[in-house]
């Protein structure tokens, strides 16, 4: 027999209770001297000993009830069968041609067995012996794959999971999966190419391995890059603000990334007829935004849904503004750049330590495991009450 928490088992220590007020109420009285003691027999005058047997039953039927509620708190499983169960296969493949092909002989193989192979999708549509992947493209990710994982969990079954290591999977804290469970994954080598920008004096503005935002003469040969930058040329930015001291800060804060980082940044205060911006400083939120400009607005808490208008209820001065105070003003800015023009590492596969303890194997039995048994032992507890109730009450106990 197992328990699901086991802990409180502790709660049968609780059974001292019951029989030490049974002998407290079995405590004689402190006996007084009287005058016609002389006159009683010897043995009349001994005091009775022992427990009599009405009492012990009691005392047994109320331990018995202490012990059994630790026991039902602990919710026992039996586990006890003749014959062990047939263990059946079920194979969880998430929807990619690369995991498809990598596991084609293993997954063939069990089509052949006739074991269940399915798509980790909400239907889990069943593979076909070509492998196809499902009509309609699916969304595949943690919770996508949780649920597949709940809907095909059984307590017979052993699960084979095939999917790509990837950092994504990371964005929930665990996956739950059976007891019986084993993991088949790829890293993704498929990683898409870099973006860069060409900024002055001829070098490259990059992440490099570190995540790190580098420039340099040359890219970085270890890394794969787009064929083309995302942004040649000098960077036309206009700084639009109506508080003078808010736009003098924002400009120090081009200046300091230009400095740093190489940027070419020609910042204007007033917009100029005919030109185009490619980054848009104000404190005013536009009604229609360019899709291709980044905006960032200030004194603002409204929000419009465009990735490239970036809000904050911050006014930029150092009065105002923890970022300004603080000296992270021009970072903040550099993230929003190298963001808007798609300068970020590639996704790393999870280490092997990492991708074991996101695995999670449940404890929690299946329901038909343990509901008998615990619907017996809690009608055994009221039918256990009912006794230690009409005994009490019979013997006025």
């Amino acid at each position: 027999m197992a328990f699901i928490e086991p802990f409180l088992l502790w709660g049968t220590l609780a059974v001292v209770v019951p029989i030490a007020i049974h002998f407290w109420h079995q405590k004689q009285g402190k006996p007084l001297p009287w005058a016609a003691t002389q006159w009683l027999l010897e043995k009349q005058q001994q005091q009775s000993r022992g427990l009599r047997l009405d009492n012990l039953l009691l005392m047994l039927v109320r331990c018995l009830l202490v012990l059994l509620l630790a026991i039902l708190l602990a919710q026992p499983i039996l586990n006890w069968s003749a014959k062990k169960p047939d263990i059946t296969q079920i194979h969880l493949v998430q929807p990619s041609v690369a995991v498809a092909d990598n596991f084609r002989f293993e997954l063939e193989e069990a089509l052949k067995k006739g074991e269940r192979v399915v798509w980790a999708t909400s239907t889990l549509d069943p593979l076909q012996p070509g492998l196809k992947l499902p009509q309609s493209p699916v969304p595949f990710g943690p919770l996508n794959l949780q649920t597949a994982i709940n809907q095909v969990d059984s307590p017979h079954s052993e699960l084979h999971l095939y999917l790509t290591n990837t950092q994504a999977l990371a964005d929930v804290p665990v996956i739950t999966v059976p007891t019986r469970f084993r993991l088949h994954s790829i890293k993704d080598s498929t990683s898409r190419p870099q973006a860069y920008l060409a900024v002055k004096n001829d070098r490259k503005l990059f992440l490099n391995r570190a995540g790190r935002l580098i420039s340099s003469p040359a890219l970085d040969p270890g890394l794969k890059f787009q064929s083309e930058p995302a942004h040649t040329g000098p960077i036309h930015a206009v700084v639009d603000y109506k508080n003078a001291q808010q736009r003098q800060t924002v400009k120090a804060s081009l200046a300091a990334l230009t400095d740093v980082y190489g940027l070419d940044i020609r910042v204007d205060e007033k917009r100029a007829p005919n030109q185009s911006y490619d980054w848009i400083l104000t404190d005013q939120l536009p009604k229609n935004p360019s899709p291709k400009p980044l905006y960032v607005v200030s004194e603002t808490v409204q929000h419009l849904p465009a990735d490239n208008v970036i809000t904050t209820d911050e006014r930029l001065t150092p009065q105002t503004s923890g970022r300004v105070e603080t000296g992270q003003l021009p970072e903040w800015l550099g993230e929003l750049l190298i963001r808007h023009y798609g300068l970020t590492s590639p996704p790393q596969p999870l280490s092997q330590q990492e991708l074991n303890a996101l695995f999670v194997a449940s404890t929690k039995p299946h329901t038909e495991q343990q509901a008998g048994l615990q619907n017996t032992l809690f009608l055994l507890l009221i039918v256990m009450i009912g006794v230690e109730r009409w005994m009490a009450l019979t013997k006025n106990a």
